[in-house]
């Protein structure tokens, strides 16, 4: 089964995701700082990371350096409220495999 990790500091948000994404067939956690993501995922590994841009104590660039150091196989993707053409490519160019506002 693939795993999905949704960081996002928005509860709502997070738990629409994980419901639609489990009742598609994904095992899914949350986490609504950067700290917790990082904390979850030293003990488990993911697939794919959906990580909202603007996050309390980080941002998405930070978590997907991060992530691209230390997880290398885990997908990425940046979702934001805010669409911002030449952060996208920047985010793109990163690694993260799509922004979607």
């Amino acid at each position: 089964m693939k795993k999905i990790l949704i960081v996002d500091d928005e509860v709502n948000i997070g738990l629409l995701l994980s419901k639609f994404l489990s009742r598609n067939g994904f095992e899914v956690k949350t986490a609504t700082s950067g700290v917790t993501a990082f904390d979850i995922m030293t003990k488990e590994s993911f697939n794919l990371v959906l990580c909202d841009f603007r996050l309390e104590d980080t941002d998405g660039r930070e978590i997907l350096k991060k992530i691209k150091i230390n997880y290398p196989r885990t997908g990425v993707i940046i979702i934001t409220g805010y669409s911002d053409i030449k952060l996208a490519v920047e985010l793109i160019k990163m690694g993260a495999y799509d922004y979607i506002t």
